[in-house]
């Protein structure tokens, strides 16, 4: 016979042991969701500009004799006033403003578009940018810079 008894289970140092690797583990997936969050958050501005440019591409082609003559011409507005509102006298003005409104209020009441239609020849193209705030994706992701994120739509008329 043993005279000593046999220990069986974990100690209470293995047991702590454990449960820190655990935390530690616990607190680095945290951090990755925070990424994760910002990632995504951009994500779906990059989605909707795309589809706010193409949405301009498709005014421009229906109205291809004023997107030619340039009235459909737009520079970025500043949108510290607020998002615009739709208006004017021409189909151009009219699509122009509406969609400046739709890209500001979609775009969180920071984005501006512009339109650029040049002539090459015969061969007329037109390049669409929608700019928004990247600010509180750089600031989950503390990088510092230009608070701009721009998507840039090309295409011929």
């Amino acid at each position: 016979m043993d005279g000593g008894k046999r220990s069986e289970g974990f100690t209470l140092v293995e047991v702590l042991i454990s449960v820190l690797i655990l935390g530690i583990g616990l607190l680095g997936l945290a951090g990755l969701q925070n990424v994760g969050i910002s990632a995504g958050y951009s994500a779906l501005h990059r989605s909707q500009a795309s589809w706010l440019a193409g949405e301009m591409a498709e005014m421009l082609r229906a109205n291809p004799d004023s997107a030619r003559a340039g009235a459909y011409d737009l520079n970025f507005i500043d949108g510290a006033a607020g998002c615009p509102t739709g208006g004017g006298s021409t189909r151009a003005q009219l699509d122009l403003g509406q969609w400046q409104a739709d890209v500001c209020e979609t775009l969180g009441g920071s984005g501006s578009g512009s339109v650029t239609v040049t002539r090459s020849g015969d061969l007329y193209s037109a390049v669409i940018a929608v700019r928004w705030s990247g600010r509180r994706a750089r600031q989950r992701l503390a990088e510092a810079g230009n608070a701009w994120e721009t998507f840039t739509y090309r295409t011929g008329l």
